[in-house]
């Protein structure tokens, strides 16, 4: 286990994507469930969109257990927004100044050698999920007859999309990540054997969505306790778009499960009593 006190240094986790959205965006905190991070492009005006998609079944109340879902993203021509009965388990969209995401975590998995606490994504490492489901859908794609533009049900606008991490303006506990000891990944769970998608442990820097149309859950790996501030470089790749560039800053916040926290704190307390016993018996 990581040292406690930087256990007990982090109290909240923090997600934070900005992306100019308008001023009016809520603040949106994901305490349990299921959410999804959006990364869409509208190829009528080159712009991206950041969102974020509280998950269900249709025509019930969101399973999503967050605060601040009051501002709807409608959307724009070929994609659609604020989804609340039209797909089981999509129950709507939303845009955000920042999104916090509150993981307690312990279980750690050994990726490319380093250990990680990992964020539970729809895998085989923990039943039930102890942690927020946190995925990541990259559709990339709009529908042309929608649009007007076209005769395609669907245009894909990029053959692929990556992530990479941008190690020196990224942060550790407002350190520079490239300049600390901690590692983050994000990799997938395949039968069990995580495989990266980046890691900089291994100085693997970008991550590349192949099937960028999909709903993929991936998993994030921290491997240690303490506040992560990344910046993610996105791109969409070649396709009938060529290349587009976008930036998200995602910030993290690590903390131990309570359970855990709390035999830290009895470790301390204890450590403490024995101290001052010692020096009750020097004196």
């Amino acid at each position: 286990m990581k040292n406690p006190l930087k256990a007990l240094a982090a109290a909240l986790l923090a997600v934070g994507i900005w992306q100019g959205t308008p001023a009016e965006a809520q603040n949106i905190e994901l305490n349990s469930g299921s959410g999804d991070i959006f990364f869409l492009y509208e190829s009528e005006l080159s712009r991206w969109h950041t969102v974020f998609r509280a998950k269900g079944t249709a025509g019930q109340p969101t399973t999503t257990g967050a605060t601040g879902l009051t501002n709807p993203f409608l959307g724009y021509d070929g994609v659609l927004g604020n989804i609340v009965a039209a797909n089981a388990g999509d129950t709507g969209d939303y845009i955000f100044d920042t999104l916090t995401v509150n993981l307690n975590v312990t279980d750690q998995l050994t990726v490319d050698g380093t250990d990680f606490f990992y964020s539970d994504a729809n895998g085989h490492f923990q039943n039930p999920v102890a942690t927020p489901d946190l995925g990541i859908r990259i559709r990339l794609r709009e529908d042309e007859v929608a649009m007007g533009t076209g005769t395609n049900t669907a245009l894909n606008q990029f053959d692929n999309f990556t992530f990479t991490v941008n190690t020196s303006l990224s942060t550790f506990n407002g350190n520079p990540l490239e300049n600390t000891t901690a590692h983050v990944s994000l990799f997938a769970d395949v039968l069990d054997s995580p495989v990266s998608l980046f890691n900089t442990a291994e100085d693997e820097l970008t991550g590349t969505f192949n099937n960028i149309w999909t709903h993929q859950h991936r998993n994030f790996g921290f491997s240690e306790y303490g506040q992560y501030a990344l910046v993610l470089d996105v791109q969409g790749v070649d396709g009938e778009h060529g290349d587009s560039n976008h930036q998200a800053s995602i910030n993290f916040n690590v903390i131990p499960e309570p359970s855990t926290l709390g035999l830290v704190l009895l470790g301390l307390g204890f450590g403490g009593l024995l101290r001052k016993k010692r020096l009750a018996n020097v004196g």
